[in-house]
């Protein structure tokens, strides 16, 4: 047994030597997270250098990290490419990781210029997929609460997320590029051998990617710390390579490189130049714990080309900066044109010459898939899934058509992340793998507000099992202002076939207006209590599409009114009013507060135990007439028929404010007054805002509104009891904190002006 202990302890010394052997020898700055593994790969790239330097010196290219800096790299590779100097491998790290990967897979410079020139960057730095791929309810759940705070068992610590983006569009960007490239595999093999560095945060130590899935080596390298969520793999915690060798030279070196060019994008170094949180994340990631590192590496290079980047920043991702950025990077390297000259001399001008096949881009080239595979979901959850996609196999699919798919999985709110992947079957076709990350089944929604007419408002949901896409679920709905509401909700979802559900609702209301808004506008106060419980049943999964039909019982068993006038108070906890009701929604803009495009309908239908029928129906269009103005008209109206209620019950018709529903759900807005007024059984109300975008996220309207309150007298004939015309001018602006606008109003019945200002979400 001793003898056993003995020849196992000398085996795991002399692995470990043979490691730190390998990695001195081959002088690496950093201690590294594989020794042995990196010694391996080294020694077959030598090999390779070795055999090619039998003919010509070898030459490796390396690419700093730098944010969208990083542009500058293309302007490099494409004054190399018309100097015809071969690239014989690739090292890069952070946004130099991602165009050389590029690179690497057999792209020209020309190919990454228009692939980094067509993308909307302000999409690939968000997690956001377009609202259609949400359920209608998930919709209004996102465009209602600021925060969104997934959690499990309560242990909130732990499901903090560990970084601003998963970087979910950025998977789908490398994903769309790498066909042929997506399986695991050795760095050796592809049409350019590669190398890209990571940090891994539990050891600190550096990671070389040489082996594995090269689309999560390429997303590890440009994790930046707090910026993106760092890439797990096996044991592995990855960050952003920055924070150990922005510039790993000492990889060529490794990897038998006779010549090296280095591009580096320097780091500012002084005050003046660290002005946002992406500047202050990448100088903390570079220099605290790479400093050291990069001065060493920088001796290695054989060119050492560093363009002009003054003026910009990590996310300097606009058209005009990207566009700039890639010349500058071409104008550096034309500065070097005798060092680079020389090279040709002793290398020839015969351009690279790719070992294997160059990757397919999916927006050039449409592929066949053979099966469909999904990761971290249950049976009940594939089917569902496959159902949602509906992926034929052998039939051709494109960029496109796989991020729909990726879209529609994520939409479903139950995973955090889902990455899709193509691997080669040996047949001519695809696998295509979906790898879904659950996300933790609970959460907790935040919305705030404040505004000139109930100062400020709080909106807080806790959900159980809401991040799911089937069974039960619960929330606690509570909102915090002058007429604050709880709600307890219960529904179950089936995998297929309709939600069904139960909600209970106190609702307690003060409003402080005009009594008489109409004639000499007299100070009122009124208060009330209103009780409800709801038994539904409503769509499932549906995102264009909201229905929801069933039985409620309404309660308002306190009141109170106060104005100059009069007093009156009622008590009736003993009347109850009961309701079958029938809702629906019908919504294809593109968005709910700044729509661009697109139309709103919906049809109400209330009926009560007094004979009485509430029919409600509303337009809201928007009609896009060119590039800076839109034009959104809308009708709604509400018509009351039978008995008559008494004259505050809850189901009345409103009208008045900026915000639909603000005090009722059913209250219609009008831009001429701000509060609510009550209306006869018959009200309709048109607007017209001409929608000019004058700069960015910002908004000058010039709006029109007119309102009709009348009343049935008999079957035939409608009389007006009042009409009032109103007029304004808003200014809005689009911020992640909601709408933020301000308004002048002015309305004809009393010819007075007013005024809103707002900040928020609705709610």
């Amino acid at each position: 047994m001793k003898s056993l202990r003995r020849i196992w302890l000398f085996c795991v010394l002399l692995l470990a030597s043979l490691g730190l052997t390998a990695q001195q020898a081959n002088g690496l700055v950093n201690i590294s997270y594989d020794p042995y593994g990196d010694s391996v790969f080294f020694k077959k790239i030598q090999h390779r250098m070795a055999e090619i330097r039998k003919q010509r010196p070898t030459v490796a290219l390396v690419l700093a990290g730098g944010g969208a800096k990083g542009a500058a790299h293309i302007g490099v590779l494409k004054y190399l490419e018309e100097k015809g100097i071969p690239v014989d491998f690739v090292a890069g790290t952070s946004m130099g990781g991602l165009m050389g990967g590029l690179y690497a897979m057999g792209y020209s410079a020309a190919e990454i210029d228009t692939i980094v020139q067509s993308i909307d960057w302000n999409v690939m730095m968000s997690d956001n997929i377009p609202m259609a791929y949400y359920a209608y309810r998930s919709q209004r759940y996102k465009e209602t609460y600021i925060i969104d705070i997934p959690f499990s068992r309560f242990d909130f610590k732990q499901s903090l997320p560990s970084g601003y983006l998963y970087g979910l569009n950025v998977y789908n960007m490398m994903s769309s590029l790498s066909v042929g490239y997506q399986h695991n595999m050795d760095f050796m093999d592809l049409p350019t051998p590669y190398c890209c560095v990571a940090t891994e945060i539990v050891t600190q130590t550096e990671k070389h990617w040489t082996k594995g899935p090269l689309i999560e080596a390429m997303r590890s390298t440009m994790s930046i710390p707090g910026f993106f969520r760092p890439v797990r793999v096996d044991s592995m915690i990855l960050s952003d390579g920055g924070t150990k060798n922005n510039f790993p030279t000492d990889v060529a070196v490794a990897a038998g490189a006779d010549i090296i060019i280095g591009v580096e994008l320097t780091m500012p170094r002084d005050y003046s130049k660290v002005n946002n949180v992406a500047d202050v994340l990448m100088q903390t990631a570079q220099y605290s714990g790479g400093l050291e590192a990069h001065n060493r590496n920088v001796k290695n290079a054989s060119v050492y080309i560093t363009p002009d980047i003054t003026g910009f920043g990590m996310l300097s991702f606009g058209t005009k900066e990207i566009a700039t950025l890639i010349e500058r990077g071409y104008t550096e390297a034309a500065k070097h044109e005798h060092e680079l000259d020389s090279i040709v001399r002793l290398v020839g001008n015969g351009g690279r010459q790719m070992c294997h096949q160059k990757a397919i881009n999916l927006e050039k080239e449409k592929v066949t898939i053979s099966s469909v595979e999904y990761n971290g979901v249950n049976e009940k959850e594939k089917q569902y899934l496959d159902g949602k996609i509906r992926m034929k196999f052998d039939e051709p699919y494109g960029k496109e058509d796989f991020e729909v798919a990726q879209s529609i999985i994520f939409g479903t709110r139950a995973f955090s992340q889902v990455i899709y992947r193509l691997i080669e079957d040996g047949n001519g076709s695809y696998k295509l793998v979906f790898n879904c990350e659950k996300r933790p089944k609970h959460s907790i929604g935040i919305g705030l507000r404040a505004d000139s007419e109930e100062w400020f408002a709080a909106l807080i949901n806790i959900g159980l099992n809401r991040n799911k896409i089937y069974g039960s679920e619960f929330d606690i709905i509570a909102r915090l202002s002058t007429s604050p509401y709880l709600k307890l909700d219960y529904n179950y979802t089936p995998i297929k076939g309709p939600k069904v559900g139960a909600s209970l609702k106190v609702h307690y209301r003060m409003l402080m207006g005009l009594a008489d808004f109409f004639s000499k506008g007299k100070l009122y106060i009124e208060q009330s209590l209103h009780n409800e419980a709801t038994v539904y049943i409503s769509d499932t999964h549906w995102s264009r599409v909201n229905l929801l039909g069933g039985f409620r019982i309404e309660q308002m068993p306190f009141y109170r009114y106060f104005s100059t006038e009069g007093y009156e108070q009622d008590n009736r906890w003993d009347i109850f009013y009961p309701y079958l009701f029938l809702h629906c929604t019908f919504s294809n803009q593109d968005d709910r507060y700044f729509p661009n495009k697109g139309v709103r309908t919906y049809l109400n239908y209330d009926y009560n135990c007094h004979n009485t029928h509430y029919l409600g129906t509303g337009v809201i269009g928007t009609i896009p007439a060119g590039r800076i103005l839109a034009i959104i008209a809308s009708f709604r109206g509400r018509y009351v028929m039978g008995d008559s209620t008494p004259y505050y019950e809850y189901m009345e018709n409103y009208v008045g404010g900026s915000m639909e529903g603000r005090y009722y759900d059913h209250q219609i807005p009008f831009i001429g007054f701000n509060g609510e007024y009550m209306c006869n059984r018959l009200l309709s109300v048109v607007d017209l805002n001409l929608r000019f975008k004058v700069y960015k996220n910002c908004y000058l309207s010039a709006l029109m509104a007119a309102f009709h309150d009348g009343d049935v007298i008999d079957k035939k004939l409608l009389t007006s009891k009042h009409a009032d015309f109103a007029a304004g001018i808003q200014f809005a602006y689009k911020s992640k904190f909601g709408p933020m606008m301000a308004n002048i109003h002015w309305n004809s019945s009393n010819n007075s002006v007013g005024i809103y200002l707002g900040v928020g979400y609705d709610f």
